[in-house]
Protein backbone atom coordinates (compact mmCIF):
# COMPACT_ATOMS: atom_id res chain seq x y z
CA UNK A 1 0.00 0.00 0.00
CA UNK A 2 1.12 3.86 -0.63
CA UNK A 3 2.72 5.38 2.25
CA UNK A 4 1.88 9.50 2.07
CA UNK A 5 3.37 12.34 4.21
CA UNK A 6 1.87 15.31 3.64
CA UNK A 7 3.46 18.50 4.65
CA UNK A 8 2.54 22.23 5.04
CA UNK A 9 -1.06 21.94 4.69
CA UNK A 10 -3.80 23.69 5.90
CA UNK A 11 -5.91 21.01 7.35
CA UNK A 12 -9.15 21.36 7.99
CA UNK A 13 -11.55 18.45 9.30
CA UNK A 14 -15.06 19.09 9.85
CA UNK A 15 -15.98 16.32 11.81
CA UNK A 16 -13.29 17.18 14.56
CA UNK A 17 -13.90 21.01 14.44
CA UNK A 18 -9.54 21.18 13.19
CA UNK A 19 -8.28 24.20 11.14
CA UNK A 20 -4.56 24.45 11.44
CA UNK A 21 -1.62 23.78 9.67
CA UNK A 22 -0.34 20.10 10.17
CA UNK A 23 1.23 16.92 8.58
CA UNK A 24 -1.12 14.41 7.76
CA UNK A 25 0.25 10.53 7.56
CA UNK A 26 -1.36 7.88 5.21
CA UNK A 27 -0.33 4.15 5.38
CA UNK A 28 -1.81 1.21 4.16
CA UNK A 29 -5.27 3.24 3.17
CA UNK A 30 -5.92 4.65 6.50
CA UNK A 31 -4.74 8.22 8.37
CA UNK A 32 -1.92 7.50 10.71
CA UNK A 33 -0.06 9.05 13.14
CA UNK A 34 3.46 8.36 11.51
CA UNK A 35 4.70 6.68 8.63
CA UNK A 36 7.71 5.11 6.99
CA UNK A 37 10.69 6.46 6.73
CA UNK A 38 10.45 6.04 2.53
CA UNK A 39 6.98 7.82 2.68
CA UNK A 40 5.84 9.68 -0.59
CA UNK A 41 6.47 13.42 0.50
CA UNK A 42 3.66 15.95 -1.04
CA UNK A 43 4.59 19.51 -0.14
CA UNK A 44 1.24 21.43 0.32
CA UNK A 45 1.98 25.12 0.97
CA UNK A 46 -0.65 26.92 0.24
CA UNK A 47 -2.99 23.91 -0.19
CA UNK A 48 -6.57 22.94 1.97
CA UNK A 49 -6.18 18.98 2.95
CA UNK A 50 -9.72 17.75 4.20
CA UNK A 51 -11.64 15.24 3.98
CA UNK A 52 -12.45 13.94 0.15
CA UNK A 53 -16.38 15.19 -1.16
CA UNK A 54 -19.73 12.96 -1.06
CA UNK A 55 -21.73 13.84 -3.83
CA UNK A 56 -25.56 12.88 -2.41
CA UNK A 57 -26.79 13.09 -6.10
CA UNK A 58 -25.18 12.92 -9.71
CA UNK A 59 -25.98 10.94 -13.13
CA UNK A 60 -22.79 8.88 -14.43
CA UNK A 61 -25.01 8.08 -17.47
CA UNK A 62 -23.10 4.54 -17.87
CA UNK A 63 -24.86 2.00 -18.58
CA UNK A 64 -27.07 2.99 -21.05
CA UNK A 65 -26.87 6.62 -22.41
CA UNK A 66 -22.90 6.87 -22.68
CA UNK A 67 -23.09 9.48 -25.43
CA UNK A 68 -23.54 11.95 -22.71
CA UNK A 69 -21.42 10.57 -20.18
CA UNK A 70 -19.46 7.50 -18.96
CA UNK A 71 -18.42 6.22 -15.51
CA UNK A 72 -14.96 6.60 -16.61
CA UNK A 73 -14.99 10.02 -17.68
CA UNK A 74 -17.50 11.37 -14.92
CA UNK A 75 -15.88 9.60 -12.23
CA UNK A 76 -12.37 10.85 -12.86
CA UNK A 77 -14.53 14.56 -13.38
CA UNK A 78 -16.06 13.87 -10.05
CA UNK A 79 -12.34 13.81 -8.85
CA UNK A 80 -11.71 17.33 -10.30
CA UNK A 81 -14.63 18.38 -8.07
CA UNK A 82 -13.39 17.27 -4.50
CA UNK A 83 -15.96 14.12 -5.08
CA UNK A 84 -14.17 10.78 -3.86
CA UNK A 85 -17.72 9.30 -3.46
CA UNK A 86 -20.37 9.94 -6.01
CA UNK A 87 -24.03 8.37 -5.65
CA UNK A 88 -25.27 7.68 -8.92
CA UNK A 89 -28.62 8.18 -9.69
CA UNK A 90 -30.84 5.25 -10.96
CA UNK A 91 -32.12 6.21 -13.93
CA UNK A 92 -29.88 4.60 -16.01
CA UNK A 93 -30.75 2.07 -18.63
CA UNK A 94 -30.67 -0.65 -17.27
CA UNK A 95 -32.61 1.24 -14.32
CA UNK A 96 -30.18 0.56 -11.40
CA UNK A 97 -32.89 -2.25 -9.48
CA UNK A 98 -31.00 -6.00 -9.92
CA UNK A 99 -28.11 -7.03 -8.09
CA UNK A 100 -26.56 -7.33 -11.79
CA UNK A 101 -26.58 -3.64 -12.39
CA UNK A 102 -25.01 -2.92 -9.60
CA UNK A 103 -21.77 -5.12 -10.02
CA UNK A 104 -21.96 -4.08 -13.21
CA UNK A 105 -21.48 -0.65 -12.31
CA UNK A 106 -19.22 -1.02 -9.67
CA UNK A 107 -16.68 -3.03 -11.77
CA UNK A 108 -16.48 -0.44 -14.39
CA UNK A 109 -15.84 2.53 -11.14
CA UNK A 110 -12.96 -0.38 -10.02
CA UNK A 111 -11.89 0.00 -13.75
CA UNK A 112 -12.20 4.01 -14.08
CA UNK A 113 -10.32 4.94 -11.11
CA UNK A 114 -11.87 7.52 -10.58
CA UNK A 115 -13.91 8.66 -7.87
CA UNK A 116 -15.67 5.45 -5.70
CA UNK A 117 -18.70 4.95 -7.44
CA UNK A 118 -22.48 3.77 -5.39
CA UNK A 119 -25.44 2.92 -7.02
CA UNK A 120 -28.92 4.31 -5.72
CA UNK A 121 -31.18 1.53 -5.65
CA UNK A 122 -34.08 2.18 -7.91
CA UNK A 123 -37.10 1.69 -5.28
CA UNK A 124 -39.38 0.66 -7.94
CA UNK A 125 -38.81 -1.85 -10.61
CA UNK A 126 -38.08 -0.02 -13.72
CA UNK A 127 -38.83 3.23 -11.56
CA UNK A 128 -42.24 3.01 -13.11
CA UNK A 129 -43.96 3.53 -9.32
CA UNK A 130 -45.88 0.19 -9.54
CA UNK A 131 -44.01 -2.76 -8.14
CA UNK A 132 -41.02 -2.57 -5.30
CA UNK A 133 -38.10 -3.38 -5.95
CA UNK A 134 -36.11 -5.95 -3.64
CA UNK A 135 -34.26 -3.01 -1.14
CA UNK A 136 -32.72 -5.30 0.95
CA UNK A 137 -30.78 -7.69 -1.62
CA UNK A 138 -29.98 -4.49 -3.43
CA UNK A 139 -29.29 -3.19 -0.51
CA UNK A 140 -26.80 -6.09 0.43
CA UNK A 141 -25.55 -5.18 -2.73
CA UNK A 142 -23.86 -2.20 -1.91
CA UNK A 143 -26.61 0.45 -2.23
CA UNK A 144 -26.35 2.33 0.83
CA UNK A 145 -29.49 4.61 -0.02
CA UNK A 146 -32.69 4.30 -2.26
CA UNK A 147 -34.62 6.89 -4.68
CA UNK A 148 -36.38 7.35 -7.65
CA UNK A 149 -34.31 9.65 -9.45
CA UNK A 150 -36.61 12.68 -11.31
CA UNK A 151 -39.54 9.75 -11.61
CA UNK A 152 -42.48 10.78 -9.72
CA UNK A 153 -44.34 8.06 -7.50
CA UNK A 154 -47.71 8.87 -8.50
CA UNK A 155 -49.62 6.15 -6.25
CA UNK A 156 -49.37 7.10 -2.43
CA UNK A 157 -50.31 3.38 -1.78
CA UNK A 158 -46.97 2.33 -3.10
CA UNK A 159 -45.25 5.01 -1.70
CA UNK A 160 -46.40 3.73 1.97
CA UNK A 161 -45.53 0.45 1.07
CA UNK A 162 -42.08 1.33 0.03
CA UNK A 163 -41.30 3.42 3.62
CA UNK A 164 -42.61 0.58 4.84
CA UNK A 165 -40.38 -1.86 3.67
CA UNK A 166 -37.36 1.26 3.87
CA UNK A 167 -37.92 1.52 7.67
CA UNK A 168 -37.67 -2.43 8.39
CA UNK A 169 -34.62 -2.61 6.78
CA UNK A 170 -33.40 1.11 8.46
CA UNK A 171 -32.17 2.20 4.58
CA UNK A 172 -32.50 5.68 3.74
CA UNK A 173 -35.02 6.84 0.67
CA UNK A 174 -34.22 9.84 -0.80
CA UNK A 175 -37.13 11.39 -2.96
CA UNK A 176 -37.02 14.56 -4.95
CA UNK A 177 -40.91 15.95 -4.08
CA UNK A 178 -42.29 16.64 -7.17
CA UNK A 179 -46.10 16.61 -8.48
CA UNK A 180 -46.30 15.84 -12.30
CA UNK A 181 -49.97 16.60 -12.67
CA UNK A 182 -49.53 20.29 -10.69
CA UNK A 183 -46.27 20.92 -12.85
CA UNK A 184 -47.84 19.87 -15.79
CA UNK A 185 -45.28 19.61 -18.60
CA UNK A 186 -43.74 23.09 -17.23
CA UNK A 187 -39.86 23.93 -18.12
CA UNK A 188 -39.22 26.90 -15.45
CA UNK A 189 -40.74 28.43 -12.47
CA UNK A 190 -44.05 29.95 -13.13
CA UNK A 191 -43.07 33.45 -12.55
CA UNK A 192 -43.43 36.41 -14.46
CA UNK A 193 -40.40 35.71 -16.32
CA UNK A 194 -41.71 32.25 -17.80
CA UNK A 195 -44.88 34.37 -19.01
CA UNK A 196 -42.93 37.32 -20.74
CA UNK A 197 -41.24 34.45 -22.40
CA UNK A 198 -44.31 32.52 -23.25
CA UNK A 199 -42.49 29.33 -21.32
CA UNK A 200 -44.71 26.62 -19.24
CA UNK A 201 -44.33 27.24 -15.83
CA UNK A 202 -43.80 24.61 -12.53
CA UNK A 203 -45.43 26.35 -9.96
CA UNK A 204 -43.61 26.30 -6.59
CA UNK A 205 -46.92 23.79 -5.04
CA UNK A 206 -45.84 21.10 -7.67
CA UNK A 207 -42.53 20.79 -5.08
CA UNK A 208 -44.80 21.81 -2.04
CA UNK A 209 -47.75 19.63 -2.56
CA UNK A 210 -45.46 16.60 -2.96
CA UNK A 211 -43.17 17.25 -0.03
CA UNK A 212 -46.32 17.58 2.15
CA UNK A 213 -47.39 14.51 1.61
CA UNK A 214 -43.86 12.63 2.24
CA UNK A 215 -43.76 14.35 5.38
CA UNK A 216 -46.61 12.60 6.37
CA UNK A 217 -45.94 9.26 5.07
CA UNK A 218 -42.68 10.21 7.03
CA UNK A 219 -44.74 10.86 10.00
CA UNK A 220 -46.55 7.52 9.95
CA UNK A 221 -44.01 4.81 9.14
CA UNK A 222 -40.91 6.53 10.70
CA UNK A 223 -38.92 5.90 7.97
CA UNK A 224 -35.41 8.18 7.23
CA UNK A 225 -36.62 10.25 4.33
CA UNK A 226 -33.92 12.28 2.36
CA UNK A 227 -35.62 14.92 0.62
CA UNK A 228 -33.49 15.82 -2.79
CA UNK A 229 -32.61 18.84 -4.46
CA UNK A 230 -35.37 21.45 -2.98
CA UNK A 231 -35.60 24.71 -4.71
CA UNK A 232 -37.99 26.78 -2.77
CA UNK A 233 -39.08 28.92 0.26
CA UNK A 234 -41.93 27.11 1.32
CA UNK A 235 -40.49 23.45 1.20
CA UNK A 236 -37.69 24.91 3.48
CA UNK A 237 -40.65 26.11 5.91
CA UNK A 238 -42.01 22.72 5.23
CA UNK A 239 -38.96 20.47 6.19
CA UNK A 240 -37.49 22.93 9.25
CA UNK A 241 -40.96 22.73 10.63
CA UNK A 242 -40.84 18.33 10.29
CA UNK A 243 -37.05 18.23 11.70
CA UNK A 244 -38.14 20.32 14.58
CA UNK A 245 -40.74 17.96 15.29
CA UNK A 246 -37.95 14.98 15.66
CA UNK A 247 -39.05 13.58 12.17
CA UNK A 248 -36.05 11.31 10.47
CA UNK A 249 -35.82 13.89 7.92
CA UNK A 250 -32.48 15.08 6.18
CA UNK A 251 -32.37 17.77 2.90
CA UNK A 252 -29.75 19.01 0.71
CA UNK A 253 -29.76 21.58 -2.34
CA UNK A 254 -27.97 21.47 -5.83
CA UNK A 255 -25.07 23.69 -5.78
CA UNK A 256 -26.16 25.76 -8.70
CA UNK A 257 -29.71 26.80 -7.04
CA UNK A 258 -27.69 28.93 -4.38
CA UNK A 259 -26.15 30.58 -7.22
CA UNK A 260 -28.59 31.15 -10.17
CA UNK A 261 -33.10 32.07 -10.33
CA UNK A 262 -35.28 32.09 -12.85
CA UNK A 263 -34.09 35.51 -14.06
CA UNK A 264 -31.06 33.20 -15.89
CA UNK A 265 -33.41 32.16 -18.67
CA UNK A 266 -34.69 35.10 -19.77
CA UNK A 267 -32.07 34.99 -23.01
CA UNK A 268 -33.46 31.10 -23.36
CA UNK A 269 -30.00 29.61 -22.52
CA UNK A 270 -30.88 26.18 -22.66
CA UNK A 271 -27.63 25.75 -20.09
CA UNK A 272 -30.07 26.93 -17.25
CA UNK A 273 -32.62 24.50 -18.25
CA UNK A 274 -32.95 22.56 -15.34
CA UNK A 275 -35.07 19.52 -14.17
CA UNK A 276 -35.24 21.19 -10.94
CA UNK A 277 -36.16 24.73 -11.98
CA UNK A 278 -34.13 27.71 -10.95
CA UNK A 279 -37.00 29.99 -8.92
CA UNK A 280 -36.64 33.69 -7.52
CA UNK A 281 -34.82 35.80 -5.45
CA UNK A 282 -36.89 35.12 -2.39
CA UNK A 283 -36.58 31.37 -2.75
CA UNK A 284 -32.59 31.26 -3.33
CA UNK A 285 -32.39 33.39 -0.30
CA UNK A 286 -34.02 31.05 1.71
CA UNK A 287 -31.72 28.08 0.84
CA UNK A 288 -28.88 29.78 1.27
CA UNK A 289 -30.45 30.25 5.07
CA UNK A 290 -31.18 26.92 4.87
CA UNK A 291 -27.51 26.32 4.50
CA UNK A 292 -26.53 28.27 7.02
CA UNK A 293 -28.85 27.14 9.97
CA UNK A 294 -28.48 23.39 9.40
CA UNK A 295 -32.12 22.92 7.79
CA UNK A 296 -30.29 21.80 4.44
CA UNK A 297 -28.18 18.83 5.54
CA UNK A 298 -26.12 18.82 2.49
CA UNK A 299 -25.27 20.35 -1.18
CA UNK A 300 -25.19 18.10 -3.99
CA UNK A 301 -23.69 18.54 -7.49
CA UNK A 302 -26.83 17.62 -9.36
CA UNK A 303 -24.43 16.63 -12.01
CA UNK A 304 -26.36 16.03 -15.37
CA UNK A 305 -23.90 15.78 -18.47
CA UNK A 306 -25.99 16.06 -21.52
CA UNK A 307 -24.55 16.00 -25.45
CA UNK A 308 -24.01 18.76 -27.30
CA UNK A 309 -27.01 18.21 -29.78
CA UNK A 310 -29.32 18.04 -26.82
CA UNK A 311 -28.91 21.44 -25.85
CA UNK A 312 -29.68 22.77 -29.32
CA UNK A 313 -33.56 22.95 -29.64
CA UNK A 314 -35.75 25.48 -27.90
CA UNK A 315 -35.33 25.99 -23.99
CA UNK A 316 -39.12 23.80 -23.19
CA UNK A 317 -37.86 20.83 -25.96
CA UNK A 318 -34.05 20.61 -24.95
CA UNK A 319 -32.61 18.25 -22.59
CA UNK A 320 -32.80 19.22 -18.76
CA UNK A 321 -29.77 19.25 -16.73
CA UNK A 322 -26.31 21.22 -16.09
CA UNK A 323 -23.12 19.52 -16.03
CA UNK A 324 -21.60 20.58 -12.44
CA UNK A 325 -18.50 18.56 -11.75
CA UNK A 326 -15.84 20.60 -13.47
CA UNK A 327 -17.16 23.98 -12.14
CA UNK A 328 -17.82 22.53 -8.55
CA UNK A 329 -14.89 23.53 -6.58
CA UNK A 330 -15.08 27.04 -7.86
CA UNK A 331 -18.71 27.45 -6.50
CA UNK A 332 -18.14 25.63 -3.30
CA UNK A 333 -15.46 27.72 -2.33
CA UNK A 334 -17.56 30.99 -3.20
CA UNK A 335 -19.93 30.07 -0.49
CA UNK A 336 -18.43 31.47 2.45
CA UNK A 337 -17.92 34.65 1.62
CA UNK A 338 -21.56 34.41 -0.31
CA UNK A 339 -22.96 33.46 2.85
CA UNK A 340 -21.06 34.70 6.15
CA UNK A 341 -20.19 31.52 7.01
CA UNK A 342 -17.00 29.88 8.12
CA UNK A 343 -15.05 27.21 5.25
CA UNK A 344 -15.28 24.32 7.66
CA UNK A 345 -18.92 24.85 7.95
CA UNK A 346 -19.48 24.86 4.01
CA UNK A 347 -17.32 21.78 3.46
CA UNK A 348 -19.34 19.70 6.51
CA UNK A 349 -21.98 20.28 3.78
CA UNK A 350 -20.03 17.87 1.33
CA UNK A 351 -18.39 15.91 4.24
CA UNK A 352 -20.09 15.13 7.48
CA UNK A 353 -23.53 16.29 5.96
CA UNK A 354 -23.86 14.02 3.46
CA UNK A 355 -22.08 10.97 5.28
CA UNK A 356 -24.83 11.67 8.59
CA UNK A 357 -27.51 10.42 5.29
CA UNK A 358 -25.91 7.37 4.08
CA UNK A 359 -23.78 5.82 6.78
CA UNK A 360 -24.73 2.40 7.04
CA UNK A 361 -27.92 2.00 9.39
CA UNK A 362 -27.61 -1.79 10.08
CA UNK A 363 -26.80 -3.41 12.95
CA UNK A 364 -24.27 -5.82 10.67
CA UNK A 365 -23.50 -4.18 7.62
CA UNK A 366 -21.67 -6.29 5.02
CA UNK A 367 -17.88 -5.73 4.29
CA UNK A 368 -19.16 -4.16 1.07
CA UNK A 369 -20.98 -0.92 3.37
CA UNK A 370 -18.11 -0.83 5.69
CA UNK A 371 -15.93 -0.60 2.87
CA UNK A 372 -17.84 3.18 1.93
CA UNK A 373 -18.90 5.20 4.59
CA UNK A 374 -18.83 3.80 8.34
CA UNK A 375 -15.04 3.76 7.58
CA UNK A 376 -14.90 7.38 8.66
CA UNK A 377 -14.41 8.58 5.32
CA UNK A 378 -15.73 11.90 6.16
CA UNK A 379 -12.59 12.55 8.69
CA UNK A 380 -8.87 12.43 9.12
CA UNK A 381 -8.79 11.17 12.24
CA UNK A 382 -6.05 8.09 13.25
CA UNK A 383 -8.07 5.09 12.06
CA UNK A 384 -10.08 6.59 9.39
CA UNK A 385 -10.21 5.28 5.74
CA UNK A 386 -7.90 8.05 3.77
CA UNK A 387 -10.41 9.78 1.48
CA UNK A 388 -8.64 13.52 0.92
CA UNK A 389 -8.46 15.99 -1.42
CA UNK A 390 -5.86 19.06 -2.06
CA UNK A 391 -7.22 21.68 -3.11
CA UNK A 392 -5.82 25.32 -3.85
CA UNK A 393 -7.98 28.04 -2.87
CA UNK A 394 -6.49 30.75 -4.77
CA UNK A 395 -6.17 29.14 -8.10
CA UNK A 396 -8.31 30.52 -10.97
CA UNK A 397 -10.79 27.87 -12.14
CA UNK A 398 -10.04 27.10 -16.08
CA UNK A 399 -13.71 26.37 -17.09
CA UNK A 400 -12.95 26.38 -20.91
CA UNK A 401 -14.51 23.48 -22.74
CA UNK A 402 -10.83 21.99 -23.60
CA UNK A 403 -10.01 21.72 -19.86
CA UNK A 404 -13.87 20.11 -18.82
CA UNK A 405 -13.28 16.31 -18.10
CA UNK A 406 -16.41 16.00 -17.76
CA UNK A 407 -18.22 14.24 -21.26
CA UNK A 408 -20.59 17.12 -20.97
CA UNK A 409 -19.96 20.62 -21.83
CA UNK A 410 -23.52 22.15 -20.59
CA UNK A 411 -22.54 24.70 -18.61
CA UNK A 412 -23.30 28.36 -18.41
CA UNK A 413 -20.25 28.87 -16.67
CA UNK A 414 -17.82 27.51 -19.72
CA UNK A 415 -15.44 30.59 -20.22
CA UNK A 416 -16.29 32.91 -17.05
CA UNK A 417 -13.79 33.93 -14.10
CA UNK A 418 -16.04 35.56 -12.43
CA UNK A 419 -20.46 35.06 -11.69
CA UNK A 420 -20.62 38.65 -12.07
CA UNK A 421 -22.12 38.97 -15.63
CA UNK A 422 -24.62 36.08 -14.71
CA UNK A 423 -25.89 36.50 -11.48
CA UNK A 424 -24.55 40.29 -10.52
CA UNK A 425 -22.88 38.65 -7.26
CA UNK A 426 -19.27 39.28 -7.32
CA UNK A 427 -17.87 35.75 -7.29
CA UNK A 428 -14.97 35.20 -8.60
CA UNK A 429 -14.52 31.32 -9.79
CA UNK A 430 -11.32 30.20 -7.88
CA UNK A 431 -10.08 27.02 -6.60
CA UNK A 432 -8.57 23.71 -8.23
CA UNK A 433 -8.66 20.09 -6.87
CA UNK A 434 -4.38 19.55 -7.13
CA UNK A 435 -4.45 15.86 -5.78
CA UNK A 436 -7.29 13.23 -4.75
CA UNK A 437 -6.56 10.09 -2.68
CA UNK A 438 -9.05 7.48 -2.23
CA UNK A 439 -8.72 4.83 0.59
CA UNK A 440 -5.07 5.86 0.25
CA UNK A 441 -4.15 5.91 -2.97
CA UNK A 442 -2.70 8.70 -4.78
CA UNK A 443 -5.13 9.58 -7.90
CA UNK A 444 -3.64 12.78 -9.34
Amino acid sequence: MTHLRIDNARVIDPANKIDEQRTVFICDGVFSDQCNHDAQVIDAEGLIACPGFIDLYARLREPGFTRKGTIATESTAALKAGFTTVFCAPDTNPVIDSSATVELIKQKAVAANGARVSPIAAFTTGLEGQLLSELATLYDAGCLIAGHADHPVNDTGVLLSTMEYASSFNIPLMIRPFDPAIASGGCAHDGAIATRLGLPGIPVAAETVALARLIELCSSTGCHLHISRLSSARSVELVRSAKNKGLPITADVGIHHLYFTHEQIQHYDANFHSSVPFRSTEDRAALREAVRDGTLDAICSDHAPQDNDAKLAPFPSSAAGLSAFDAFAPLLFGLPDLLDMPLMNVLAKVTTGPASVVAPQNDNPTEVQTGLLDAGAYSLEVGAQADLVLIDPKAKADLSVENMVSLGKNSPLVGLTSLNELTGEDVALNAQVMHSIVAGVLKG
